[in-house]
């Protein structure tokens, strides 16, 4: 399998699929809370980061590679929890490999298409001069002004997670076009996996309307915002993220039984 893929814990496999450009490297501050109730499998989309091959510069094509690595894992159905533009992947999974999606968890994400919530440029400025302010991008992209003014060496931490295993422009130019090209608004209503649509409330990368619009376009979706948290709400707020997700598990998805999820021992770890 070409892509670098981990795999940590036990319990129901949880996808989890990172976001635009970025390793799964980014999962490592909370991966061992998450890998307490399930078998995290992580991984970095093709030709990006740690991973060989051609980069995709579709959501579809990157859907499929996740199908993929499922099915090279010997899992035939999992929990898959997409962040960002791995949301995005996460619809496209969902949407094209519906059998192997038990339950869909969209994180601080977006439809995408002409008619989905953006930035303005009024925000986009404001960002971009916070972004100068304090030296570079990430930081007020990913957390929460509060968040950054009170933790700030915590801040310094987790973004060195983002920048773990730089990915090359050609994976940042085709993951653009990936996102750029997306678009699931008239699909979502054929989607059927129990679906939690979660996001920052404070979240200056993607507005909380587009998760807003996910949800009541999903059917039977649930809409959970983590109180005062940025886009990197999980990193931000771990343990409330950890237990919106794990509340909505017991609420909507009793336990599979044994042979239902069932798949070989994993080995931890695979390199590309």
């Amino acid at each position: 399998m070409p892509l670098h893929h981990e795999r940590r814990g036990t319990g129901e496999p949880l996808l989890l699929i990172t976001g635009w450009t970025i390793s799964s490297a980014v999962f490592e501050p909370v991966l061992d809370d998450y890998a307490r109730h399930f078998e995290c499998i992580t991984y970095d989309h093709r030709g990006s980061a740690r991973s060989s091959g051609t980069p995709p510069a579709t959501m579809a094509a990157l859907a499929d590679d996740a199908a993929a690595l499922l099915t090279a894992l010997r899992i035939p159905r999992a929990h898959v929890y997409g962040l960002s533009m791995g949301g995005m992947v996460a619809q496209e999974l969902a949407l094209r490999h519906p059998a192997r999606v038990r339950g869909l968890i969209l994180g601080g994400t977006t439809p995408g298409g002409p008619f989905a919530p953006r930035l303005g440029p009024a925000d986009v400025l404001a960002i971009a001069r916070g972004g100068m302010e304090e030296r570079g991008l990430r930081a007020p992209l990913l957390f929460s002004p509060e968040f950054r003014r009170e933790h700030p060496e915590r801040v310094r931490e987790l973004v060195r997670h983002f920048t773990a295993h730089r990915s090359s422009v050609a994976a940042i130019g085709a993951q653009t076009l990936a996102g750029a090209r997306f678009s699931s608004l008239p699909r979502l209503g054929r989607l059927r996996a129990p679906t939690l649509v979660m996001h920052g409330e404070r979240d200056r990368l993607v507005p909380l309307a587009a998760s807003r619009l996910l949800a009541a376009r999903i059917p039977d979706a649930e809409l959970a915002v983590v109180p005062g948290a940025g886009h990197a709400y999980a990193l931000e707020a771990p343990q409330e993220s950890l237990d919106l997700l794990l509340g909505w598990r017991e609420r909507r998805l009793p336990r599979s039984r044994p042979s239902e999820e069932a798949h070989v021992a994993p080995t931890r770890s695979s390199g590309s």
